[in-house]
């Protein structure tokens, strides 16, 4: 079969693949099954004047569709760990109405329930009791639904927050510049080292802090100092004394 297939190739499942949109469709009937029933709920008022029944209909949706955004945004604002102190009033006061009204649909009608009637009378009040229960808490199965949704999502945004990282370049390692050799103190100051590469050939650099004759002889007392520049691998140059015999 084909999803055998795809699951022995790794492949994701077709039911993890659809499962987060039948969710969030079946969770939206089950907030429009509440507000059916608090349109059954306010329909005695509907011949107070001509606008009440399209007031109603506004009340009923109204209220399932705000149920179906509270009970996500309450779910979210647990998983991040964020205050709800402020939104819980809204997420009760809703869910109370929904399950009220559903609970008022179900004593309604329980009477329409004949197979009560063929049970044994030791079941039966059992089962009425969990009838009540069963029609009473279908708000609160879109509830945890909005729970599941808000885990997928979650999950889906963490997936993609991975794939969308940034690979780090040498290993996430800060790549600094180099600087070889230390630092040389001559007479005029601090002066870095410069490194050239061995390969190139290229002599030691020489400096001397203080000023040469000018080929004059007889002058006494003067030095130079000379500040070489050693390359790695070649040998450092002797300055040659300027004095002569």
């Amino acid at each position: 079969m084909q999803w055998m297939r795809q699951a022995a190739r790794g492949q994701e499942s077709w039911v993890r693949r659809v499962e987060h949109l039948v969710l969030r469709i079946v969770s939206l009937g089950f907030s429009l099954a509440s507000a059916h029933a608090i349109r059954w709920f306010f329909a005695p008022l509907d011949g107070v004047d001509r606008f009440q029944p399209f007031i109603t209909w506004v009340i009923a949706i109204g209220f399932g569709v705000l149920g179906y955004f509270v009970s996500r945004g309450l779910a979210h604002r647990l998983m991040q760990k964020e205050s709800i102190w402020s939104y819980a009033p809204i997420c009760v006061a809703v869910e109370f109405v929904e399950i009220f009204c559903n609970y008022a649909l179900a004593a309604a009608v329980i009477q329409r329930a004949a197979w009560l009637l063929m049970v044994s009378p030791a079941q039966r009040a059992v089962l009425t009791f969990l009838t009540y229960v069963a029609l009473s808490i279908i708000p609160l199965i879109s509830v945890l639904l909005a729970v599941v949704d808000m885990d997928l999502e979650r999950k889906k945004g963490h997936s993609g927050e991975r794939a969308s990282a940034p690979v780090p370049v040498g290993n996430g390692r800060n790549q600094q510049p180099k600087f070889g050799g230390a630092m040389t103190t001559t007479g005029a100051g601090v002066l870095p080292q410069a490194v050239y590469p061995a390969q190139t050939g290229r002599p030691a650099v020489a400096a001397t802090s203080a000023q040469r004759g000018t080929g004059q002889s007889g002058q006494s007392g003067q030095t130079s100092q000379a500040a070489t520049f050693p390359l790695p691998g070649v040998r450092p140059v002797t300055p040659v004394s300027s004095s002569t015999q």
